[in-house]
Order: C-alpha cells, then structure tokens, then sequence
C-alpha cells in the first residue's frame, strides 16, 4: 500500500501514482487530486474536488490537473444533462483512447453522476461515418434518495 498524506491508497492505483510521482511538475498536487478521484464512489466536478482538497489547491490548478488527466487518459470527463461536468478515474483506458462506451447516470436528488457498468452498443453507421466519442447519460433518482 502507498500511503499520501496518511491516506492508504488501493493496490490498483499505486502505479499510477509511483508514474505522477517520477514527473517533476505539480507531481504533490497531482498525487491529492488523483486520491480524492479514487476515494470517491462517485463522479466528482472541479468545485466537489477542491472542496474535499479544503483549499490546498485552486480550481484552475484541480482544472489543469484534470485536463491533463484526461488527455493522459487516467480520468475521463462526463456531462451531464445539467451542463456541469464531472470526473472519475478511467479503467481501461489509454493516453489518446478513451473507453467510455458505459452508461453514466445522474441522481437529480443529491447530484451525485455514477458510471453503471453496462456497456453500451453502437448501431452500424452508414458508409462514411466514423465515431470518435458518445455521451450516455440517464438522469433520475438514486437508490439513497428514493429510499428517503
């Protein structure tokens, strides 16, 4: 286990981190974002990430951090049907390719954006088309607010 900060991070992303480690640029703020994002069950959006950083980062470093993210396809980047956009770490995915073909969902009760682990079939496009990206994202209520 690699601790951050006397947080114990899982065995899954400890490579990962060890890789943000051995760059030389923002490699600490890097290793808080990258452990909020994996602490988290759920999507989180820049202002939810700065929030738990309580103030140990500003919004346009967590932004840049997480644009990076994405582009090296650690963190993949979710709209949802309220416009905000929300962050979660990848699985499968590689620096240029993202392998986002799930189903997103959107609790409109406590704005919470989970990844549903369906994956989702493209219908056969006509000759001359090509998919570069797709959005699913269902939007409702969760299990913990309909219980409520």
């Amino acid at each position: 286990m690699l601790h951050l900060r006397k947080k114990v991070v899982p065995l899954r992303f400890q490579h990962t981190i060890n890789i943000m480690i051995q760059r030389k640029r923002n490699t600490k703020a890097k290793a808080l974002v990258f452990s909020v994002l994996s602490d988290s069950a759920s999507a989180l959006g820049n202002d939810d990430i700065v929030s738990r950083l309580s103030g140990r980062l500003g919004r346009v470093t967590v932004y840049r951090i997480l644009q990076g993210f994405c582009e090296e396809g650690k963190v993949h980047r979710i709209t949802g049907d309220n416009g905000k956009t929300y962050y979660t770490l990848c699985q499968g995915c590689t620096e240029g390719f993202h392998d986002d073909n799930h189903i997103h969902f959107r609790c409109i009760g406590c704005d919470t954006v989970s990844c549903l682990g369906d994956e989702v079939s493209f219908p056969e496009l006509p000759a001359g088309y090509r998919v570069l990206g797709a959005s699913f994202v269902l939007s409702g209520y969760c299990p913990g607010c309909l219980s409520t």
